[in-house]
C-alpha cells in the first residue's frame, strides 16, 4: 500500500510541476487584471478555465485546485512540451523522430531538410521570442551561386549593430532549393528600380524554414545585376538583387517591413504619421536629441522636404549611418516583438526608460506594454498587430481564384500577425465607403460549421522602392502594384475553412445611397431582431447595393 502511495502522490507531483499538492496561484491575475484571480475563475470554471491570457498562459495551469487540471492529461486537455510526443518547429529534439516535420538538425526541429542555418547556434530554440529572417532566390540556376550570394548578402547584416551576430533575438536561415525561373520583375509600377515579386511562390519557399506569423521576415534575392529592391509595408518581405548594393538595399527595404520606418527623402509620401518623421521641435525624439548633446532635428527630409529627420541617415542615402533615432526604433520593434531587447540598445536607458518609451508607440505595433513592462499587444485598437489564439494561415491565389493551407488546419499556439491578415484593411464595408475606396477585394470564408464572415481588403499592395544611387532625384518611395495573392489568418478555433470565395467590388455612386436607405431598413429589420441596426447594416450593405 506504501508504494502505490508514493507512486501516486510522486506522479501527481510530475504534472503539476512544482507545486507538491493541488493549488491555485495565489499572485494569478488574467491579463494583469486585479479583480479577475483564481476566484473570479472560480465563478465560471468551465468557461474560464480554457481561457489563454494575453501572455499565452492558461488559466487551467494557474488555477490548477479550481480547474482539477492536477490530474492525469485527459482527452483535450493542453500537453506541455515535455508531455507531448512531436515538437514543433524551433523547439528542442534529438532525433528526427521526435519532431512533427521529421527533420532534427543541430538539436532543433527544422521545418525541412531544405532549410540552412546563417545564424543559430546548435540548440538554440527559436520557436518563440525570435524574429526569423528566411533568404529565398530566385532565377538561380546554380546552388553554389546561389549560396554564394546568400552569404554574401548576409555577412554584410553584421555592419548593423541591430543585425550583429552577438544579436540573439533574432535568427537566419536560407531555403537551399532552386527557383530556375524568376518570379521576379524589375520596373515593377512603372518604377525602374521597384523590383516586385511573386509573394505565394516566395511564401511556399520561405515557409520551407518556418511558418508564417509576424516573427518571419521573407528576403528575395534576384539573380540579377541590375540595381532595385522592394519592401512590401503588408507582407513582411523585402526584395533585392546581386547588385553590389544588394545586400544594403535588403537591409533598407526591411527598415519598411520590419521596423515600420518610412522613407526619408524629399519625393516620398511619409509624413509625420510616420516614426522617423516629425514635424519642427522633433518631439517623437526630444529626449534623445537633448540626451545626445542636440543635432537630431535639423535635417529635413519625409514628403515634399516638409518635415524633420533624426540626422542624414540610411532610410535615405544608403551611403550614410542608421541614425540613432532609427537605432532606438529598432530596439522598440524587438521589445514589440520579442519581448526583450538586444545589449545595443542598453545606451537608450536613459529618462524614463527604454520601455516607456516605445510604449508611445510612435511604430503603431498597439500600445505592446503595460506599465510592468509585459508584453500585451491591443487586438482591440486600430494597430498594425495583433494576437491570433489559435492561429491558422491560408494562401490566396486571387487570379485563379483558389486558396491553400500554409499551416495545420487545426491551428498552432498563439502567435502575432499583422492585423489586416486577420481583420482585412476595412472594418465593413460600411467602413470602405467612408474611406473612399474606388475598388475593394471582398473575402468571404466559409467554416465547416456554416459560418461565414466578410473580410474588406484594397486591390492594390503598398511597396517601398529603394534610393536612387545614380542622382540626387529619389524616385517615388511607394509605389502601387496590383494584388495577385493575399495571406490571411483565421482562428482555426472556428473550425476548418471549407471555402471561400473572392470577388472585386467596384464602388458606385449609389453605394452612399445605399448607406442611407439600410440605415433605414436596418432600423426596421432591428425591430424583428435581436441584432443592433449596425450590425445590420454591415451584413446588408453590399448584399443589396454591392453587385
Amino acid at each position: 500500500m506504501k508504494i502505490i502511495l508514493f507512486i501516486l502522490s510522486t506522479s501527481l507531483f510530475g504534472i503539476c510541476g512544482a507545486r507538491t499538492f493541488c493549488s491555485d496561484n495565489g499572485h494569478y491575475k488574467f491579463n494583469q487584471n486585479p479583480h479577475k484571480t483564481c476566484g473570479w475563475v472560480k465563478e465560471n470554471p468551465e468557461k474560464r478555465c480554457r481561457l489563454l491570457d494575453m501572455h499565452s498562459v492558461r488559466v487551467e495551469d494557474e488555477c490548477q485546485e479550481t480547474c482539477g487540471s492536477c490530474s492525469l492529461p485527459s482527452e483535450g486537455r493542453y500537453l506541455s512540451k515535455e508531455e507531448s510526443q512531436k515538437q514543433n518547429v524551433g523547439q528542442y529534439c534529438q532525433v528526427n523522430s521526435d519532431c512533427d516535420s521529421w527533420s532534427c538538425k543541430q538539436n532543433i526541429c527544422y521545418q525541412s531538410d531544405e532549410c540552412q542555418p546563417l545564424k543559430h547556434f546548435p540548440g538554440e530554440e527559436f520557436d518563440e521570442n525570435k524574429i526569423v529572417l528566411v533568404f529565398v532566390g530566385s532565377g538561380f540556376t546554380d546552388l553554389n551561386e546561389w549560396r554564394y550570394h546568400v552569404a554574401r548578402t548576409f555577412n554584410a547584416f553584421d555592419d548593423f549593430e541591430f543585425f550583429g551576430f552577438e544579436n540573439q533575438l533574432y535568427n537566419a536561415f536560407y531555403v537551399d532549393l532552386l527557383e530556375t525561373i524568376s518570379y521576379c520583375d524589375f520596373e515593377c509600377a512603372g518604377n525602374p528600380t521597384l523590383l516586385c515579386c511573386d509573394i505565394g511562390l516566395a511564401r511556399r519557399l520561405s515557409n520551407k524554414c518556418f511558418p508564417p506569423g509576424a516573427h518571419l521576415q521573407t528576403i528575395v534575392i534576384e539573380n540579377d545585376d541590375r540595381y532595385g529592391g522592394g519592401g512590401y509595408l503588408d507582407d513582411n518581405m523585402a526584395t533585392t538583387s546581386i547588385h553590389q548594393f544588394g545586400p544594403k538595399v535588403a537591409v533598407h527595404e526591411m527598415g519598411h517591413s520590419l521596423f515600420e520606418l518610412g522613407d526619408e527623402y524629399s519625393t516620398g509620401y511619409f509624413t509625420d504619421s510616420s516614426a522617423n518623421c516629425d514635424v519642427e521641435g522633433c518631439s517623437k525624439w526630444a529626449d534623445l536629441d537633448e540626451h545626445l548633446g542636440g543635432g537630431l532635428c535639423v535635417e529635413r527630409g519625409c514628403q515634399n522636404g516638409s518635415y524633420f529627420v533624426g540626422e542624414r541617415s540610411f532610410m535615405q542615402y544608403l551611403d550614410s549611418p542608421f541614425g540613432e533615432v532609427n537605432t532606438r526604433y529598432t530596439c522598440c520593434t524587438f521589445l514589440a516583438l520579442t519581448g526583450s531587447y538586444p545589449s545595443y540598445c542598453e545606451r537608450y536607458e536613459f529618462g524614463v526608460g527604454l520601455v516607456s518609451y516605445c510604449s508611445q508607440d510612435h511604430q503603431g505595433y498597439g500600445t505592446p506594454y503595460d506599465r510592468d513592462g509585459l508584453r500585451s499587444v491591443d487586438t482591440i485598437s486600430e494597430a498594425k498587430y495583433t494576437i491570433v489564439i489559435q492561429p491558422a494561415t491560408l494562401l490566396l491565389d486571387l487570379s485563379l481564384n483558389t486558396y491553400v493551407y500554409e499551416s495545420n488546419m487545426e491551428g498552432s499556439v498563439p502567435k502575432l500577425f499583422k492585423r489586416r491578415k486577420y481583420m482585412g484593411d476595412f472594418a465593413d464595408f460600411e467602413a470602405v465607403l467612408h474611406e473612399g475606396a474606388d475598388e475593394v477585394i471582398k473575402i468571404t470564408i466559409e467554416f465547416e460549421s456554416g459560418e461565414k464572415y466578410p473580410l474588406y481588403f484594397s486591390v492594390l499592395e503598398a511597396l517601398e522602392s529603394p534610393p536612387s544611387i545614380e542622382s540626387e532625384f529619389q524616385g517615388n518611395s511607394i509605389d502601387a502594384n496590383v494584388a495577385t495573392f493575399l495571406e490571411i489568418v483565421v482562428d482555426a478555433r472556428k473550425g476548418v475553412v471549407v471555402g471561400i470565395d473572392m470577388k472585386n467590388i467596384t464602388i458606385h455612386w449609389w453605394h452612399f445611397v445605399g448607406v442611407v436607405i439600410s440605415k433605414i431598413w436596418g432600423f426596421m429589420k432591428n425591430v424583428f431582431t435581436r441584432k443592433s441596426s449596425d450590425d445590420v447594416v454591415n451584413e446588408d450593405l453590399e448584399d443589396f447595393f454591392g453587385k
